[in-house]
């Protein structure tokens, strides 16, 4: 499966209700699907695919989505480079990109999270350690 058919139907659900584009950032972090993107497929997939979805104007609602959320995934890579330049793709058809596209890098971190199953039981629900360096955080889940 490309990045393409990747099913955007809760965002774009969000997208339908949304009424500011940081409600929409928010919803999109959230959003379980937009984070499988970032972690399932490379930048330059991602970007090739965001370059696709900007070159007419959106007919759907998952089209119209599915640029910013798009946006967001490259948010979630620890490295900057791939957000930098979607940010510098021209979107005249999107209201919100360059708005959303700025949110993004100025909220932008590089921090890679891990999460570890732990056999056996902790007694709180999940003990987050983060090393002092600010690229590095693990999360331990019971």
């Amino acid at each position: 499966m490309n990045v393409e058919e990747v099913d955007l139907t809760g965002a774009a659900e969000t997208f339908a209700v949304a009424n500011a584009p940081l409600f929409l950032v928010r919803k999109l972090q959230a959003d379980p699907v937009v984070r499988n993107i970032s972690e399932r497929y490379p930048s330059q997939e991602i970007l090739e695919a965001l370059r696709g979805s900007i070159e007419s104007k959106p007919t759907t609602v998952i089209e119209a989505v599915r640029p910013y959320a798009l946006l967001v995934a490259l948010w979630f890579k620890s490295e900057i480079d791939g957000l930098q330049e979607a940010i510098g793709i021209p979107a005249p058809d999107l209201n919100w990109y360059a708005y959303i596209g700025d949110a993004l890098m100025i909220s932008f971190s590089p921090v890679q999270t891990q999460s570890i199953q732990m056999p056996g039981r902790l007694y709180s629900s999940s003990v987050t350690e983060s090393s002092p360096a600010p690229i590095n955080q693990i999360v331990i889940v019971p």
